[in-house]
């Protein structure tokens, strides 16, 4: 199974005094778009292995059907992700306990009213 490529153009790119196309410009890339089957072989493979070597590469791009560039950036994206909702967690985690720490109780029955 092949993923799927769509193309795009963007506005949002500068547009050269040579390249005129109606004031946008194509990408020079299209945008990968997995099949669900191989997202789940990619995924598996994430939940094993964070950084797969340069041979797993290879051989899990030809048996999902994708290039070895496709599998190599999907991992390098995956572990952003999985990085940054590493460190929500952590914050969550610290939030929580903050306001369960004995010294950070306020009394409101003790804090001084605003008069103005």
């Amino acid at each position: 199974m092949l993923a799927v490529r769509i193309s795009s153009t963007s506005s949002s790119l500068p547009i050269s005094s040579s390249n005129h196309n109606n004031g946008k410009r194509k990408r020079s890339w299209s945008r990968a778009v997995f099949s669900n089957l191989q997202r789940k072989g990619l995924e598996r493979r994430f939940q094993l292995q964070k950084y797969i070597t340069k041979p797993d590469r290879r051989q899990l791009a030809a048996t999902l059907g994708l290039t070895d560039a496709q599998v190599k950036v999907w991992f390098q994206n995956r572990r952003m992700k999985w990085r940054h909702s590493k460190e929500a967690e952590k914050i969550v985690e610290n939030a929580a306990d903050s306001t369960q720490d004995p010294d950070f109780y306020i009394d409101v029955d003790t804090v001084p009213e605003n008069d103005s």
